[in-house]
């Protein structure tokens, strides 16, 4: 009996030991998301302004948003509908002359910018570049998010949607704890993971638009601002020994095909088992279109090589980049006082459970 409750008390040490090892190596906590992204204007036309449809989350969830001095249309405006928000930059127009007063060029060419003609601070060529950069800042993953041009008609000035969606996909984050190390081994360190996931397609019997993306990845041991994530700003990831993974086919399956999901991009980034009070991740990922072939039956993208796509002739031209961030905290660690109360409290439960046994 007494070694019954021996081995009770061993229980209830384990469990409080245990314990103290899981608070202290506890993953951080994800507190902010950030997205920002430059694209080109690929509707034929001049547009007047841009939107980015949200859904599960409200203007509440909206940490920052990129505007302001940055871009001909300056801050955005929120507006909200039963499912989340749209965050809309809108030229301002004048009545007495017809006319709106900012516009996005047709862009002579699509190439990567390297950020220094798609905001105002980059360069004397932003005006005529047809590139624009945008973004925001959430509290939250959204569900689904969508980026779509808009266009104004001079005679009323109304602006609505033009063109198909803009095919660069924001990331949802989080942090995971991996599987528990064997015992007498040091725990592995959480893992930040980012998933997009690709536009659906069209018509659900058939594979969505096939793209290309390079992904490039890195991590800074403070958190990052949204006007941080600018493709020339030192903190984006550019270098190619940064490159996490250098190209990826990114498609869209049927809804009979693996429950219609997928091709979805998983990244993940195993952290530090010290982290930091605050750490931030970053990506940036680059959209080209797909020049290869398909499956005539199912529109399946068969490329050549997708080791060397460049090579092959594959890439077409490029669609645009998404700058985005996760920005962490460490989970808070109990004081000393607490660990000194938690075996006070064991050496009393000990006691009890000897009496009861006895």
């Amino acid at each position: 009996m007494h070694r019954k409750s021996s081995n009770t008390a061993r229980w209830i040490v384990a469990a409080l030991l245990a314990g103290g090892t899981s608070a202290t190596l506890a993953s951080p906590t994800l507190y902010g998301s950030l997205s920002n992204f430059d694209v080109y204007n690929d509707t034929g036309s001049e547009t007047h302004g841009f939107e980015i449809e949200l859904h599960g989350v409200s203007a509440a969830d909206v940490s920052y948003t990129f505007g302001g001095d940055y871009n001909r249309y300056g801050s955005p405006r929120i507006d909200s509908f039963a499912d989340g928000i749209f965050v809309r930059y809108l030229s301002a127009y004048d009545s007495a002359r017809g006319v709106f007063l900012a516009a996005t060029p047709v862009p002579g060419s699509f190439s990567p910018t390297d950020g220094h003609s798609c905001w105002s601070g980059g360069g004397a060529g932003y005006a005529g570049s047809g590139c624009e950069h945008f973004g925001l800042g959430l509290n939250k993953n959204a569900t689904t998010t969508q980026y779509r041009w808009l266009k104004g008609d001079a005679a009323t000035g109304q602006i609505s949607a033009v063109g198909s969606n803009v095919l660069i996909a924001a990331p949802a984050w989080q942090v995971v704890d991996p599987a528990p190390a064997d015992p007498g081994l040091p725990p592995a360190p959480p893992i930040v993971q980012a998933v997009i996931a690709p536009e659906p397609a069209e018509d659900r019997e058939q594979y969505g638009v096939a793209q290309w993306v390079k992904v490039y990845t890195t991590e800074i041991e403070r958190e990052v601002e949204l006007e941080e994530l600018l493709s020339d700003n030192a903190v984006v990831p550019r270098e190619q020994s940064e490159t996490e993974i250098e190209w990826v086919l990114f498609q869209a399956k049927p809804a009979d095909k693996d429950n219609g999901e997928g091709d979805e991009l998983l990244l993940e980034k195993p952290l530090a088992a010290d982290v930091d009070n605050r750490k931030s991740v970053i990506r940036r990922y680059e959209f080209y279109e797909y020049l290869g072939a398909y499956n005539p039956e199912d529109h399946e993208a068969q490329p050549f090589d997708e080791a060397d796509p460049v090579g092959a002739g594959e890439v077409g031209r490029y669609i645009g980049a998404q700058m985005a961030a996760a920005n962490l905290m460490a989970a808070p660690v109990p004081e000393p006082s607490t660990w000194l109360s938690m075996m006070a409290g064991l050496a009393v439960v000990g006691r009890m459970c000897r009496r009861r046994i006895r």
